[in-house]
């Protein structure tokens, strides 16, 4: 188990020994005691907003059984967010495989969002304008699909794959979404290599259970491990912690 941190954290991405091996830095890094300023200056510094709000946790004055509410509760918001994105991503890939009119694909998206901000003639615009601006050459990070856009941002670039593969096939799709994250890119790969819609759903199904469950399973530890650091456990027991997580 690496002891050194990612400069640039990503709770959905790091392998969960990444995730162990930055909290035991964090306490090496403060020595015997808590040092809430290094708490203070790491919680500044990390981007990543469920370890930065654990980090905000540690500091905090509530007690150990609210921590740990309070922790499970984000990190359930965290999985409803991240669940609902996945969720966008299996609609447009299932839409593609089928070769399905585009305006129905929309309508199964725009439904998982409680309250868009485009309604489908907005969405279809913008995604149209995307379809202009490949014809024209463009590519590259304009086109990627990644949980950490948000779900409006999100929504119009699904649209555009589907939008792309109903008028060009599902084979055209594929080169296009190298830059996705590992989820879109596995679905975009099986619907461009034309699988049958219901082997291409039980594979993103299964996909999807195993993300979330990854996902859960890293903020867990995080949570464990801030109330380990509240109780000033030390070095050693966080990592006698961290091995009951780790494979």
């Amino acid at each position: 188990m690496t002891e050194t941190p990612q400069k640039e954290l990503d709770l959905r991405q790091m392998p969960i020994e990444a995730v162990a091996a930055y909290w035991l830095s964090l306490r090496k890094v403060m020595g015997p005691k808590v040092s809430p300023k290094t708490l203070q200056e790491e919680a500044a510094n990390t981007a990543e907003p469920f370890i930065r709000y654990m980090l905000d946790l540690g500091l905090c004055g509530l007690d150990e059984a609210t921590v740990r509410r309070a922790g499970e509760r984000r990190r359930d918001t965290a999985l409803r967010e991240l669940g609902r994105k996945l969720g966008l991503m299996r609609d447009a890939l299932l839409s593609m495989a089928a070769a399905e009119n585009p305006r129905l694909a929309l309508a199964r998206m725009l439904a998982r969002l409680p309250a868009p901000g485009q309604g489908e003639e907005g969405v279809t615009r913008l995604a149209l304008d995307m379809v202009r601006f490949v014809e024209q050459g463009g590519a590259g990070t304009t086109l990627a699909v990644d949980t950490g856009l948000s779900a409006e941002e999100l929504l119009v670039r699904l649209t555009f794959y589907v939008l792309w593969a109903r008028r060009e096939g599902k084979a055209a799709v594929w080169p296009l979404g190298g830059g996705s994250c590992r989820f879109f890119a596995q679905g975009l790969a099986l619907a461009s290599d034309g699988h049958d819609r219901s082997f291409v759903k039980t594979c993103l199904d299964t996909a999807c259970a195993e993300v979330l469950a990854d996902y859960q399973t890293r903020m867990d530890l995080c949570v464990d491990m801030v109330l380990a650091l509240r109780a000033k456990a030390g070095y050693e027991d966080l990592y006698r912690l961290a091995r009951a997580y780790v494979p």
